[in-house]
């Protein structure tokens, strides 16, 4: 398995090639980069931005791992606004073509609804990955589903059948995330045995179950061991990317604490 970071780990103000560049120098090989509500580098990030930025990464040995599309907690597929819904799904197609730009190889869809999305939500959320889909596989892309704490797509299962009720796509598959399921009260080995054949990519986090402000990988709540156990088991050698907030007063701290855990873990 190798060792990424979620451009969150460090400070929002930051740019992509501020972050490109403190995840190399925090000893890691891949950056998922939020594309977020208040912040769409989709729109701000043009094709010549985007060509320096791919080829900074590449000389600095940092792959683009994916894109996660933070932005549908707002732009959100469920939501009872149709226009809200069709600036999830444009988002979406923007995010795909930028992350064939970046040379990475997903989109993360997190699996979220509204307290106001209407009854039919999951029809909702399908037609919407839907229009992704041709896209995704022109652009070489997956699309991958994560579930974010939310009933309607809490577990792996759900997930699939999402998958499933898209028609089965080679360009759909679940991302991972241990710190997710775990939070949800479900197992994370099983999430991750669940998830043979169509996991993409897999998220870390953690936190102190006295203290859930206390928040690093090792901090407790997690059980590692039996998580990576269940990664080897099927066959996973993807990344595995941090999701942790930045320490205020050294914003290279968590990204470095976190890479040297990974590494004693791995």
């Amino acid at each position: 398995m190798k060792i990424g970071l979620n451009s969150g780990i460090f400070p929002a103000t930051w740019s992509p090639s501020e972050k490109v560049a403190a995840t190399a120098r925090v000893g890691a090989t891949g950056l998922e980069l939020n594309i977020d509500g208040n912040q769409l580098w989709t729109q701000r990030l043009d094709s010549e931005a985007r060509r320096a930025l791919r080829q900074q990464a590449k000389a600095a040995n940092v792959a683009i791992t994916s894109l996660c599309m933070n932005a549908h907690w707002i732009f959100n597929l469920t939501s009872p606004n149709p226009r809200i819904r069709d600036l999830g799904v444009s988002l979406m197609l923007d995010a795909i073509d930028m992350a064939h730009d970046l040379g990475a190889g997903a989109v993360l869809i997190p699996g979220c609804d509204q307290e106001e999305s209407l009854a039919n939500k999951w029809e909702l959320f399908r037609d919407g990955l839907r229009q992704g889909i041709a896209r995704a596989e022109e652009k070489g892309v997956k699309l991958a589903l994560e579930g974010v704490g939310k009933p309607f797509l809490l577990d792996t299962a759900k997930l699939l059948q999402m998958i499933n009720d898209c028609g089965g796509s080679e360009s759909l598959g679940i991302y991972l995330d241990i710190g997710n399921s775990k939070s949800s009260g479900l197992d994370s080995a099983d999430e991750v045995r669940a998830a043979r054949g169509r996991a993409v990519l897999t998220h870390v986090k953690d936190w102190n179950p006295a203290n859930p402000s206390e928040r690093y990988l090792g901090a407790g709540a997690v059980d590692f061991a039996a998580s990576f156990a269940a990664l080897h088991e099927i066959g996973y050698n993807g990344y595995v990317l941090v999701e942790l907030p930045p320490d205020p007063a050294d914003p290279d701290a968590v990204a470095r604490a976190s890479v040297q855990f990974l590494n004693a873990m791995t």
